[in-house]
């Protein structure tokens, strides 16, 4: 491949048309100033991709597509392919299956301020031909596929397009994103492309980052490979940057590459979130872990994208390990300036998370205040008494603490313009040890899709990072054959002795399993140990140290966890929006229904 390519992997802004198309322009100059014969850009680089049901608006998608001259006529000595909207294809407009307006999400080539003809002589787009719908996506909701369009239009979307360079043919397949994935579909785009004998194939990605994704992603490309005897150099350019759905922050994490015939990688961009035009490889140096990156850009994006009048973050700091870190993230991402933590104590909490809280905040910089909220609790208690409503029961007691917390820091942001930092974890969130309108609060939560034994982890990660005690080990589960234990165990401090029932290691695999996709594994993991066949040897673990092996112990626990799920379905429906990095984030990516509630799975 004598081709010199460039990779523009590219941060794109949801809605932002004119700030994409002014990323596209530099890029686009600055590889032709280097001699570059093609630059390549993301799925959907000018509108962005997680739109939802701004992809009504006609209006604001006809400007996106009218974008699309405007690149063309960038292109003189330099062959540019980009995605966008189509909402006509070779000059025919689209009709939905509604009987609407019709879009199609699609890859567009241009050379010499020209798009670049098919070899059947017509120059339409490329389509996507596989449209997502599950998890976040909702692909067939908003598009039609290269199949809907070839039965209407009568167009072959396969017919490979064709370049000229140097006095050098070269003809190109282009593919969008789930194109690559085609192994769960009847109809495989990358083969079909191989089969048409096409030098190239480009897959332009707006692909969300999951824990592991890198990996499952060359895996998808090697599957297609090993089908072959002639599979073509590929490329795939993938976005950067955060965007939202209003439930979700999802990421988009790079990881652009070139690969050769025999699936060698020959140049390769990183996948730490971070914009790049790539014209050799630059082989990943990690300065932090891949999680800690991904969760740190997207504060840092959400910040920039959703609250460009830079408001301080507030954050209850308890002193306990979520708000440790989250504190220190928050603080990474946007600065010591930025933060403010609150310490807001009551007769339960003990000096040791107090210290934690105190040092923490010296250690990272931050504005710090603290003090007692026993007033405020007290005087609730008497107002709500001569209402007619005392609150006798432990439960409205501490869930007062938890609300008074949550208006006191509402009414911190309110004075400094702030907004509020949500520290809830997954597993917390999961079985609704949360209280609402107290700690449900915020206009992020970038730890709800992290298990308690993800954040042991991350905890040591910053610390390594910062070569430094910020998060106190006292917080930090150590992990024995027993199980975890703990100097100061989680606990919400809202009574004496209190101290979370979790069982920290098992109940964050028993939330895996129900949230990820495709989903309700639950049901299959108590199938396996009720009739003795279960063979996950770490599962099998967790029920040994926690006296689980015992049946009528494991389905008293069962009911105990499904009941909590169960019944915190309203609380997860009104929490801020979680960054998601797991196969299977609460919001909307596993999707929950309101007001349904099964004792037993009764057949089981």
């Amino acid at each position: 491949m004598k081709l010199k390519i460039a990779l523009g992997q590219m941060r794109v802004k949801s809605g932002h048309i004119e700030a994409n198309v002014a990323t596209m322009i530099a890029m686009i100059h600055e590889a032709r100033q280097a001699g570059k014969d093609i630059i390549i850009f993301p799925e959907m680089c000018i509108s962005g991709y997680i739109l939802a049901d701004r992809y009504n608006d006609f209006a604001f998608l006809k400007f996106a597509e009218s974008m699309n001259e405007v690149i063309k006529n960038h292109s003189q000595d330099i062959i540019v392919v980009w995605g966008n909207i189509a909402l006509s294809i070779n000059e025919t407009s689209i009709k939905g299956h509604d009987g609407r307006f019709g879009r199609a999400n699609a890859v567009y080539i241009a050379h010499q301020k020209n798009y670049v003809k098919r070899e059947n002589g017509l120059n339409y787009p490329g389509v996507k031909t596989l449209l997502p719908n599950y998890r976040v996506f909702d692909d067939s909701r908003y598009f039609l596929s290269a199949l809907d369009l070839n039965k209407t239009l009568g167009l072959d979307f396969y017919s490979p397009f064709i370049v000229n360079i140097d006095n050098q043919t070269y003809r190109l397949g282009l593919e969008v994103c789930e194109d690559l994935w085609s192994q769960d579909y009847s109809f495989n785009p990358t083969l079909t492309w191989v089969s048409n004998k096409v030098d190239m194939i480009i897959n332009v990605s707006a692909s969300p980052w999951t824990l592991n994704k890198e990996a499952s992603r060359f895996k998808a490309l090697a599957h297609h490979a090993k089908q072959t005897s002639n599979f073509p150099w590929f490329v795939y350019v993938n976005q950067v940057g955060f965007q939202n759905n209003g439930k979700n922050v999802i990421g988009f994490d790079g990881g652009s590459m070139v690969v050769d015939p025999s699936l060698n990688v020959t140049m390769q961009a990183n996948d730490d979130f971070k914009q790049a035009l790539v014209f050799e490889s630059k082989p990943n140096d990690w300065f932090q872990t891949k999680l800690m990156t991904g969760l740190i850009e997207a504060i840092r994006c959400f910040d920039e994208e959703i609250l460009p009048f830079k408001p301080k973050w507030i954050i209850g700091l308890s002193g306990g390990l979520d708000s440790s870190i989250g504190a220190t993230l928050v603080t990474m991402a946007l600065g010591c300036e930025r933060v403010i933590g609150v310490n807001m104590a009551t007769q339960y909490n003990s000096n040791k998370t107090i210290s934690n809280a105190q040092d923490i905040a010296k250690k990272l910089n931050i504005q710090y205040s603290e003090g007692s909220i026993e007033p405020l609790v007290d005087i609730t208690h008497q107002v709500s008494e001569t209402f007619g409503f005392p609150l006798e029961s432990s439960l409205a007691q501490e869930n007062a603490q938890a609300r008074i917390r949550g208006h006191l820091l509402s009414s911190i942001a309110s004075s400094v313009g702030g907004v509020i930092l949500n520290n809830a974890n997954k597993v917390e969130t999961a079985l609704g040890y949360a209280t609402l309108y107290g700690d449900t609060i915020g206009a992020l939560a970038p730890l709800g899709d992290l298990t308690k034994v993800q954040l042991f982890d991350l905890a040591k990660d910053i610390n390594t990072y910062f070569n430094d005690e910020i998060i106190p080990k006292n917080l930090i589960g150590m992990l024995s054959d027993e199980g975890y234990s703990f100097d100061l165990p989680p606990s919400a401090e809202l009574k004496e002795k209190q101290v979370d029932p979790m069982k920290w290691g098992y109940h964050d695999a028993l939330v895996t399993k129900l949230t990820q996709y495709p989903g309700y594994q639950l049901t299959e993991f108590e199938r396996s140990v009720l009739d003795n066949t279960l063979e996950d040897e770490t599962m099998k673990h967790w029920l040994s140290v926690y006296g689980l092996t015992d049946l009528n112990a494991f389905k008293e626990d069962m009911r105990w966890f499904k009941k909590n799920v169960n019944q915190a379905v309203f609380k997860r429906i009104q929490m801020p929006p979680i960054v998601l990095i797991s196969r299977g984030a609460f919001g909307y990516d596993y999707r929950e229904t309101q007001g349904y509630y099964q004792e037993e799975n009764h057949e089981i």
